[in-house]
This record gives C-alpha cells, sequence and structure tokens, in this order.
C-alpha cells in the first residue's frame, strides 16, 4: 500500500539527503525510539514527512552542542513550550561562548599570519633607526625575580586577559628594564605586553612616538646577549642613548619554523640623541 495522497512524503533515502545525513542514520533514530517514519508500508518501506525536518533539525543541532541521544530524545519525548525555552535558552548561551571563542581563536590566527607575513619579507640583517608611532601595550603584573609563585600567578593571569579580552595569544612579548640590559641579564625581564588598540576593557600604557632602535636576533635566545652588544654599539656610534626599556618580540618561533636556529625576535630599543 503506497502512502496516502493527502501528505509529501519521502523515502528513506531522499530524507536522508535532504537532512544531510546517511540512511544508517535514520535507521538508527527509528530503532531507538526517537525519530520513527511517519509511515510505513506493507512491505516495511519508510517514508518521511516534509514537516519532521524541523524535528531533525533539532535532533541534529542539539548533537552539535554535546547533547546525547538519549538526552534528546527525553527532552522531545517530554517537551513543553516552557522545557523548550529554558534548553533553547541554554543551548543559545552556550552557543555564543563557543561563538566568541571562536572568534578569538580566529583573530588570533589572521594576527599570526599577518607577523608572519611581514617577516618574510623583513630585512633582518641591518640594525635600523626609525620614528615610531604611538601605540598601546597591555602588561602583565611586574615580574619578580625572588618569588616564582607571583611571577607564575602574574603570567596566568596576563595570558588569559590577552585570550579573552584581547583575542591575543601568539605576538606576546617581554620588556627589560635599561640597567638590567646595561649590566649584562639579559634574561630578566620586567613585564610580558601585548600590542594592542586602545582599548577601555583593560588597562592599558600608551607608549608615545619616539626614536627607535631596532634590531633582530636570529636563533636561540640564549644567544641574544650577541645582538644586544651590536645594537648598543650601534647606539653609541650614532651618538644615541637608551632611555627606559628594551622590547623583544617574537617574529618567528616554534609555530612557524622547526628549527630554533632560525628563530626570529625584534628588539626595540627606544633612544634619544645625546645633547
Amino acid at each position: 500500500m503506497s502512502p496516502i495522497q493527502t501528505e509529501i512524503y519521502f523515502t528513506t533515502g531522499d530524507f536522508a539527503k535532504l537532512c544531510e545525513v546517511t540512511k544508517q542514520t535514520l535507521f538508527h533514530y527509528d530503532n531507538i525510539g526517537l525519530l520513527c517514519p511517519d509511515h510505513k508500508d506493507s512491505k516495511g518501506y519508510r517514508y518521511y514527512s516534509y514537516t519532521q525536518f524541523d524535528t531533525m533539525y533539532v535532533i541534529e543541532s542539539l548533537k552539535e552542542m554535546e547533547m546525547s541521544l538519549s538526552e534528546i530524545k527525553v527532552f522531545i519525548s517530554n517537551t513543553t513550550p516552557d522545557t523548550m525555552i529554558d534548553l533553547f535558552k541554554e543551548k543559545s548561551n552556550q552557543l555564543s561562548e563557543k561563538i566568541n571563542n571562536l572568534i578569538s581563536i580566529q583573530k588570533t590566527i589572521e594576527k599570526k599570519i599577518q607577523i608572519t607575513e611581514q617577516a618574510k619579507t623583513a630585512d633582518f640583517s641591518k640594525i635600523k633607526l626609525v620614528q615610531a608611532e604611538e601605540e598601546y601595550l597591555y602588561l602583565s603584573a611586574p615580574l619578580l625575580n625572588y618569588d616564582d609563585d607571583e611571577n607564575r600567578a602574574s603570567i596566568s593571569y596576563f595570558y588569559k586577559e590577552c585570550m579573552r579580552t584581547l583575542h591575543e595569544k601568539y605576538s606576546i612579548g617581554v620588556i627589560l628594564e635599561k640597567h638590567e640590559l646595561l649590566s649584562g641579564e639579559h634574561h630578566s625581564f620586567k613585564h610580558l605586553f601585548a600590542k594592542t588598540d586602545f582599548t577601555d576593557a583593560l588597562p592599558l600604557v600608551k607608549k608615545d612616538a619616539t626614536l627607535q632602535v631596532v634590531g633582530y636576533h636570529i636563533g636561540k635566545h640564549e644567544n641574544i646577549a650577541d645582538t644586544y652588544n651590536e645594537m648598543m654599539h650601534f647606539i653609541e656610534s650614532e651618538k644615541l642613548e637608551m632611555t627606559d626599556f628594551s622590547y623583544e618580540e617574537p617574529l618567528m618561533d616554534r609555530i612557524s619554523v622547526n628549527d630554533s636556529n632560525q628563530y626570529v625576535t625584534k628588539i626595540t630599543i627606544p633612544v634619544k640623541k645625546l645633547k
């Protein structure tokens, strides 16, 4: 007996194509009583109504939101307007969090692409004196040489805020103080920093427009003293003086190259002319 003609029916294969699932998925849903065909003929052929597409869409959507089939079945079997509203509000909030997280991931990926593309065309062999524009930095709390627990807490908080608020993860730099650098302490960092557009969401530090000496260190960080020595010789030869801090930013790191000898760190030293 063929299905009645007052309804529009789809075969299992056609309904599976409409819902973008396999026929086996529909068979399974029928077997567990989650979504049964609207009609079965005397030969056992299954037929689905187009009106069942909405139910199928809800099932697949809830699966995407990590609900189990048994949980979905309970919901569908006992749904009321109020329980539907409550569940959908909960899932909508979860989706908003997931979307924000995906946006954050996308922004960090795009930033890494931009940094790496610029690095590919840069000349790392030269030390340059440039006039830099003002920019804004988000800084970590001071990193204390005498308290590892405080440092770990500061770094953890900083990274969480970078990812949650600034959508920044890859281009995190470090700041060295002048007196540490001049005394040969090239691995004693004062702050972590991330460059960002101005925002009221976090306390930012404005880095004024100034003259800067820019150089690039190629290789492992443990050998960075050699690059600093070259930059200090350049500063002296140009009759300049370091002002306060040095800024280090990773350009090529373990994300973009697999050989630590090819790592590239950009070093920026704000300077002023000697009187």
